[in-house]
């Protein structure tokens, strides 16, 4: 069985807690351009899945830092991370249920 390269947090249990929390991740946001501008998680940082083999140096600044990933439900986070480890990033979490579940603060 392959080694899971991330860790799975319950976004309806994340939202309770992300005002204690926020600070302790950089949120990276994989879903679509439109999903995105329709409202996500502040302060996150927008490379859609499809274009992390190009764009992940984007985000080689915060290699030692742990990013929480986000998608609409959970599924391109995973997808994302699996990219991301293979770029050399470790502390990779999967915010499990995505922005369906999220009932967090949002921004447009």
């Amino acid at each position: 069985m392959e080694e899971k390269r991330y860790t799975d947090v319950e976004a309806s249990e994340m939202s309770r807690r992300y005002d204690n929390e926020k600070e302790n991740y950089v949120w990276v946001d994989v879903r679509t351009a439109e999903e995105y501008e329709a409202g996500h998680v502040p302060g996150s940082i927008h490379i859609p899945f499809d274009e992390l083999d190009e764009r992940g140096a984007e985000l080689d600044e915060h290699k030692e830092r742990t990013l929480m990933l986000i998608c609409r439900s959970g599924r391109r986070s995973v997808i994302a991370a699996h990219t991301l480890h293979e770029q050399g990033f470790s502390r990779l979490f999967n915010l499990k249920g995505g922005m369906l579940e999220w009932s967090g603060p949002v921004e447009e």
